[in-house]
């Protein structure tokens, strides 16, 4: 159970909120003011804090600005709530540090889904710091820049080669995931390199791609790497008990590690086609939750099995991968990764996306690492 403090002025719409709170086994303190809201958050320090945007007295920036003002409870998750007329409102919010918004009028099981995302993300938090997850990713990314020179392979061949398709990792029989972040890459501006370079120095460049992608992925816990086209979709889940971290929080660190990469890449290109007038090498990464299924096929590959991950989730990452506007150094997640990770990025532009064959546009961000993660 946890402690939840709403603050929302109409009394219709707090009654709702409390109701469904309360039935989700929550404590719930509510005000119709952000001043009496405020005094709730001080005496009984919530999980959660709920608030509407135009409250009288103090509206809900003024309470968002107080709560991650305050060295005891600026850490506390905050949700705003805003009508859809009100975009301005949930990109200034956003900006102030809210972790999400809930746009009125909005149905019980959006509100469930907000919720549960940030109390998970409390227990997220709170594993993190107890493992250290900082200091391991960290010390994980040095080492992947360090063996980004021409020995990368040799040492660390032996042990990527159960975990690459064919291997052991591939040979499980078919797998459903209720829950898994699919990781999608691809090589910017992909036509532009098809007319500057030959098929076989194309190929030279997609097999450096394509292994230093697998090698990223798979030092972050992958359970499977598959090949599409000028890209990579990569698999994280916690089925595998020998990994700690959560399956969203290694899926954004391996896209930290690919955006490393990638200016590794940069920079073999220049030694490899040296006075060639190349488009840079960059990549484009994005990142989606949801239900997976691993399907196994047999005799591929010179009679070696692959596990090739399909299904909806699969195919809207590598959509958003493709047809989300392109800034260069961010990462593009889903709202539920974005939920998942939050605290391990730093939102820099949110916004609603159609992708093709898809009636119903997608909310997604753009994120940054946060310092600590790029020093």
């Amino acid at each position: 159970m946890a402690v939840i403090v709403v603050a929302e002025d109409d009394a219709g719409t707090r009654k709702l909120l409390t109701v469904v709170l309360q039935r989700m086994g929550h404590e719930v303190h509510d005000a119709p003011d952000g001043a009496m809201a405020w005094d709730l958050v001080c005496s009984s320090r919530p999980d959660l804090v709920i608030s509407d945007v135009n409250m009288p007295r103090m509206n809900g920036f003024e309470l968002l600005d107080r709560v991650r003002s305050h060295p005891q409870l600026m850490l506390t998750p905050f949700v705003l709530l805003t009508s859809l007329q009100e975009r301005k409102d949930m990109r200034m919010g956003m900006r102030m540090g809210a972790d999400d918004y809930i746009t009125k009028p909005f149905q019980s099981g959006e509100l469930r889904d907000a919720v549960q995302a940030q109390l998970d993300r409390l227990a997220t938090r709170e594993a993190a710091q107890e493992l250290h997850v900082r200091h391991v990713v960290t010390g994980a990314l040095e080492v992947q820049a360090r063996a980004l020179g021409d020995d990368f392979e040799d040492r660390l061949a032996q042990a990527l080669n159960e975990q690459w398709p064919g291997g052991d990792r591939a040979a499980q029989s078919e797998q459903h995931l209720a829950r898994a972040t699919v990781l999608s890459a691809g090589i910017q501006d992909y036509p532009a390199w098809l007319q500057a370079l030959s098929a076989d120095a194309l190929s030279l460049l997609l097999r450096r791609f394509y292994d230093n992608s697998g090698d990223t992925v798979f030092l972050f816990g992958a359970t499977t790497l598959h090949f599409v086209g000028e890209g990579v979709v990569a698999v994280f889940a916690d089925h595998d008990t020998a990994v700690s971290a959560p399956h969203s929080l290694r899926a954004i660190r391996a896209a930290w590690g690919l955006r490393s990469a990638a200016a590794g890449l940069q920079a073999f290109v220049a030694r490899q086609f040296p006075g060639r007038a190349l488009p840079r090498f960059d990549v484009g990464i994005a990142l989606h939750s949801g239900p997976v299924a691993l399907m196994r096929l047999e005799g591929l590959l010179g009679g070696a099995a692959q596990t090739v991950p399909v299904g909806q989730t699969v195919a809207q990452a590598i959509a958003l991968q493709r047809h989300a506007p392109a800034m260069q150094g961010t990462v593009t997640v889903s709202v539920p990764v974005l939920r998942a990770v939050t605290g391990a990025v730093r939102p820099v532009r949110r916004h609603l996306i159609t992708l093709p064959g898809q009636a119903e546009p997608m909310d997604v961000c753009a994120v940054e690492p946060p310092p600590a993660v790029t020093s």
